[in-house]
């Protein structure tokens, strides 16, 4: 079966069933071929779904680059939502200001940037539920219990090419940062020969 691209989710859906044994990450001694990626992304939108978010939800990441992001970037493409992805070099009032510029409903958090979340917590106007992306912490729950509780089948929502698959924001030197987007349309246009 044949997958055009024709949006982030593709990506990863299109490799798990073309090449489903190669390595899709290697991260830290740890090699995740494509349909394991596939299969944790499915999980990953499911559990947004299961939380109860609607498409083009802005779902916001602060901690540095790992195996785990690259599931969650997946995930979240799967379930249709829009991943807002914030420096980790930033102070804490600029964490707060993209991720209430952003509107973030879901807030995936490294553990070494829960003491800048701790700073802001009370200033997240749309932040519903925090998942960490290490070990619990307070109510917060583990990344990877809260994706190993959620069903592997693909969601398979339709998402259009016109609909937001992530939002950057720029450097913001001269004011506050502001968000740049990229459709499923971008994505599809940047692999048009895979």
């Amino acid at each position: 079966m044949a997958i055009e691209i024709a949006g982030l989710a593709d990506i990863v859906r299109k490799h798990a069933v073309e090449r489903p044994d190669a390595a899709a990450i290697v991260y830290e001694g740890r090699t995740t071929s494509y349909a394991a990626l596939d299969r944790a992304a499915n999980q990953v939108a499911n559990g947004l779904i299961a939380m109860g978010l609607k498409p083009q939800t802005r779902i916001a990441h602060l901690d540095k680059s790992s195996d785990l992001f690259f599931e969650l970037l997946f995930g979240v493409a799967k379930a249709n939502a829009v991943m807002v992805s914030v420096n980790w070099r930033l102070a804490p009032p600029e964490v707060l200001h993209i991720v209430n510029d952003a509107e973030a409903e879901i807030l995936f958090v490294g553990e070494e940037y829960f003491p800048v979340i701790e700073k802001i917590r009370d200033g997240l106007k749309t932040v519903r539920e925090i998942v960490t992306l290490g070990g619990r912490h307070g109510a917060w729950d583990s990344f990877t219990a809260w994706r190993d509780r959620q069903h592997a089948t693909d969601p398979l929502l339709p998402a259009r090419p016109q609909d937001t698959a992530v939002q950057f924001y720029t450097s913001g030197t001269t004011g506050l940062p502001k968000g740049a987007e990229l459709t499923n349309a971008n994505f599809a246009w940047m692999f048009p020969l895979w």
